[in-house]
């Protein structure tokens, strides 16, 4: 693994090793692109990686203080940013120490991106709790949300304050561009230590991603809890040599960007700018529909907002445009220098986004001669493909793909999955690792394509066959109506255990770098152990004793299997109409 310093921390590099995977534009900036398959050598194929990790591990109950500055590039049109990663897409995250854990483990916090929104996320478990994501322990907690999408081609000023720790005192501080949108305390973590680790990380998908990172600086201790709410260093001299540069306008962005807009609907327009601006006043964009566009907020950041709504008055336009910037009135948008800002670059057009200002005139309805019958919604059926009817999987954690994918036409409808029959000794886990258990489960389709994993918990010595029911199902959005494929089967059988000595043979799983739940869920499937318990066996009447021992006896006397104290227990609990349903029925062999 390659290794190098910043700031005096080390830190490993972790990719694909290809010559864009990571780069360093100048002295102060770190530059991570991921195209689909790329992936470090330990990984598999569904995830993408570009990202540095620190070597040396923060010990829990350590205060830290991360500062640094972020960008995402555009990689859509019009020069937006696309992500259509269905699991997730990490971007900076406290990653556990899994060598001590024993397990592999999601990040106890972690800088992410919902869409193409940003979004912070935290997760802890009690202290002793098996941390792995399949255990069901972990609590996952959205603490927010951007409502905006992320501005392409803008650094965004991002300072975390920490403490990993789920015995007390945890907590987590987070300010975006100088507002503080995260104020959390609480249980963080798995009681381990952490390290730094941050880049690109996402679950494969197809668009090419670049993200920037520029000026990190990481303090622990005693260091991290006098730290000053924003980074200090300028990214220019104090005193400058050269004559002061005027901020200028480097993207102009509408929301929404495309479809038509009628008289009351709002429009939002957003101006990035070089660097962080001061405005005064209330400055307002021209627009080519006659209208105005007034300024909302973004004061003291290098975002600034404005917002319109259609009105009747205005001009009937196939695209909306900014046409010019207006400081009416003493309005000013300048510098911390006091330098008025350029302001040049907000003049754009934004195809595809249309203002329509005529009324829509609704058709008069005709008088029937006859009652007419309304057309039924229409709603198209999905696909279920099941790979494999009929599934062996072993008992006492031994686990098997279900190999099912569900497919639709009709990209509007939504799809899910139901699946009947799961008996209680076993679990079905998607791809994110959320574990599910009962009787009758449904799936949504983003959970079905993250891929299926059925895990038997059986600890018997029968050999049990359950019939599992799947059915698929579209909705439509609009109308509600709703389709459902032919229901499919898979029998699913626990072949009996090979006669042993007493050992078990523990099945290897190898420890993932990472597991992860859903991009952007704040819930997770409720999974209660199953608790077993021995009844009392002094009150049972002789006579029931004498006719159980009797049919076990019976059964044993078929079978080859050995017998330990749970199958007597269960003998004399359930009585002779369990013990007649299950050993004289079964068959011997």
């Amino acid at each position: 693994m390659t290794r190098f310093s910043i700031g005096g921390d080390v830190y490993g590099v972790q990719d694909a090793s290809t010559s864009y995977s990571l780069t360093n534009p100048d002295a102060q900036t770190l530059r991570f692109q991921v195209q689909q398959g790329d992936h470090a050598w330990y990984d598999d194929s569904s995830v993408d990686r570009s990202e540095v990790s620190g070597a040396t591990n923060i010990p829990g109950n350590t205060p830290l203080n991360l500062n640094y500055q972020f960008m995402v590039e555009a990689n859509g049109p019009n020069g937006s940013f696309v992500n259509t990663a269905s699991g997730w897409f990490i971007v900076g995250q406290m990653h556990n120490d899994d060598n001590a854990s024993g397990v592999g483990t999601s990040p106890p916090f972690a800088i992410q991106l919902e869409g193409n929104h940003l979004q912070v996320v935290a997760r802890y478990v009690q202290p002793g709790q098996d941390p792995s994501n399949g255990a069901g322990n972990v609590q996952m907690l959205t603490l927010w949300t951007d409502p905006n999408p992320i501005q392409t081609g803008v650094y965004n000023n991002i300072q975390i304050q920490a403490d990993v720790s789920n015995t007390g005192g945890g907590y987590l501080k987070v300010s975006i561009n100088g507002t503080q949108v995260v104020n959390y305390s609480g249980p963080l973590g798995y009681g381990q230590a952490t390290n730094w680790e941050y880049g690109v990380y996402r679950s494969t998908a197809p668009e090419t991603v670049a993200v920037d990172y520029r000026n990190m600086t990481l303090l622990t201790g005693t260091a991290a809890t006098s730290t000053p709410t924003q980074p200090t260093t300028p990214t220019q001299p104090t005193t400058p040599t050269t004559p002061n540069v005027a901020p200028t306008v480097t993207q102009a962005s509408a929301s929404p960007g495309t479809g038509t807009e009628h008289v009351g609907d709002v429009v939002t327009l957003t101006l990035g700018l070089s660097e962080a601006v001061t405005v005064n006043g209330t400055p307002t964009l021209s627009l080519n529909d006659g209208a105005t566009a007034t300024y909302i907020s973004g004061s003291g950041t290098n975002t600034l907002t404005f917002q319109t709504k259609v009105a009747s008055t205005d001009t009937s336009t196939s695209a909306l445009a900014i046409t010019g910037v207006n400081l009416a009135n003493g309005a000013s948008i300048t510098d911390s220098g006091g330098l008025a800002a350029n302001l040049s670059g907000a003049v754009k057009t934004f195809s595809g986004l249309q203002i329509s200002t005529t009324p829509t005139v609704p058709t008069q309805p005709t008088t029937p001669t006859t009652p007419t019958t309304p057309s039924t919604p229409t709603v198209t059926q999905p696909v279920l493909s099941v790979a494999d009817s009929s599934l062996s999987v072993n008992g006492r954690g031994g686990h098997v793909d279900l190999g099912t994918t569900l497919s639709t036409t009709d990209p509007n409808d939504k799809v899910s999955l139901n699946i009947k029959g799961l008996p209680k000794y076993e679990t079905i886990t998607t791809g994110d690792g959320t574990t599910f258990r009962g009787g009758d489960i449904t799936l949504s389709s983003a959970q079905v394509a993250s891929g299926l994993t059925l895990t038997s918990y059986y600890r018997g010595n029968a050999h049990p066959v359950a019939t599992l029911t799947l059915t698929a199902s579209a909705t439509d959005p609009v109308t509600g109506a709703v389709t459902s494929a032919t229901p499919q089967t898979i029998t699913v059988t626990d072949p009996r255990p090979a006669a042993s000595s007493g050992s078990t043979t523990n099945q290897g799983h190898g420890l993932h770098h990472h597991h992860h739940l859903g991009s952007g869920s704040s819930t997770l499937a409720a999974t209660v152990p199953q608790t077993t318990s021995l009844p009392n066996y002094d009150t049972a009447k002789g006579s029931q004793a004498s006719h159980s021992f009797a049919l076990l006896n019976q059964y044993l006397a078929g079978g080859s299997g050995r017998v330990d104290g749970g199958q007597i227990a269960a003998a004399i609990s359930n009585g002779a109409a369990w013990m007649q349903n299950s050993f004289l029925t079964k068959p011997h062999h």
